[in-house]
């Protein structure tokens, strides 16, 4: 019986992928920079956000060495990280909500299941995410990795977080967008999970669809 719900957030709850992408336009128009550049500046998130998982970079780190690259100047982090809040800002006014979170977020506390948000992202930005997109729901335990200290695909994520929502981990579904951070590890780690893909070729289409793998109610 599956009592618990982990939900990963960018492009599982929240539209990452399109905010980064309105986000990087707006800070090349400040900066004078062409547009159109964001699958550079994604191929540069996907590496240095890596490293940050496999523990090689601090999470301020990563940022700035993204900065670096993606602007091509020597900085230095305190430099880098400023220059980066230009992107974050941009990337702050972007953020949307799927239209099948907050339902499916209601629909799991109604029906009895104990609800978390496990996200490597730091815990201010990703707790301003929830509130600006209106999931900062009072029953859903937010967690993110960086507090913990071991950003998923870590095994130890996973476990602090049935811990924090009083749940084993056999009783314990983890949804989200990644088959390394959110499959892979979560199963490694005794978790059930499915990989949500919007494009149809994972094990959830929509969040909605949740209703039709959880049809009953938790005890």
């Amino acid at each position: 019986m599956i009592r618990a719900l982990l939900f990963d957030l960018d492009d599982t709850l929240l539209d990452h992928t399109g905010a980064a992408r309105d986000a990087v336009d707006q800070w090349c128009r400040e900066l004078g920079l062409p547009q159109g550049q964001h699958a550079r500046f994604a191929a540069i998130e996907r590496t240095w956000f890596s490293a940050y998982e496999r523990g090689e970079v601090t999470h301020q780190g990563q940022r700035a060495a993204r900065c670096r690259e993606f602007l091509g100047r020597e900085m230095s982090d305190a430099e880098a990280l400023a220059a980066y809040d230009g992107y974050l800002s941009a990337y702050r006014e972007q953020w949307r909500a799927f239209s099948d979170a907050l339902p499916t977020l209601t629909w799991a506390l109604e029906s009895g299941f104990q609800v978390g948000v496990l996200t490597n992202g730091e815990r201010e930005m990703q707790q301003a995410k929830l509130e600006a997109t209106g999931l900062a729901l009072a029953d859903v335990h937010l967690i993110p990795t960086v507090d913990l200290g071991c950003p998923k695909p870590q095994r130890a994520a996973y476990l602090a977080a049935c811990d924090q929502l009083g749940a084993a981990p056999a009783e314990t579904l983890m949804v989200g967008d990644s088959l390394t951070n959110d499959v892979q590890g979560a199963r490694t780690a005794g978790l059930h999970a499915l990989h949500l893909d919007r494009a149809g070729n994972g094990d959830l289409r929509s969040l909605s669809a949740l209703k039709e793998v959880l049809p009953r109610k938790a005890s």
